[in-house]
């Protein structure tokens, strides 16, 4: 072999170096963009899943009830703190109570009550003597969403 000849293999052994470096770089890049698309996916299935979300409850109310007091009588205060009107709303008492305190005429003029609004809110007259040692009453609401659905929830409301 000739000076020339050894030269030329050794340029070409040092290209197929070059070559076999850039070729174990460029998997390594490949893998590094596969695993970051993978998470990227996996980040937009999650927002997805959230507007999805957020677009059902928009489609449901969120009722929340309250005691007030308002000089010497007493009231519950249903107020829809939910983005979608909530149609006829029932309200009850659990077992779990010592008294009735709702006053008759007014329950049953306002139950079911027909529609709330976002951000509305409607109250029911209680009457609550001064022997009740009661603190608390157990009460349940029951109304119909927008998209169709019902839902019920029990709360504990403080006097």
């Amino acid at each position: 072999m000739t000076k020339f000849e050894i030269i030329s293999s050794l340029i070409s052994l040092l290209a197929v170096a070059v070559a076999f470096y850039s070729l174990h770089r460029s998997k390594r890049n490949h893998d590094q963009l596969v695993k970051l698309e993978k998470v990227h996916a996996q980040l937009s299935e999650r927002e997805l899943a959230e507007y999805d979300k957020r677009d059902r409850d928009a489609l449901k109310a969120v009722l929340s009830v309250r005691m007030v007091k308002d000089g010497s009588a007493h009231k519950f205060v249903i107020t829809n703190q939910g983005e979608a009107e909530a149609k006829n709303i029932y309200f009850g008492l659990e077992q779990d109570n010592e008294h009735n305190p709702l006053v008759p005429n007014d329950f049953e003029q306002k139950t079911p009550y027909r529609i709330l609004g976002p951000g509305d809110s409607y109250y029911l007259l209680a009457s609550i003597p001064l022997s009740v040692r009661q603190n608390s009453y157990s009460v349940s609401l029951r109304w119909d969403n927008a998209d169709g659905s019902q839902d019920r929830v029990l709360r504990s409301v403080a006097r």
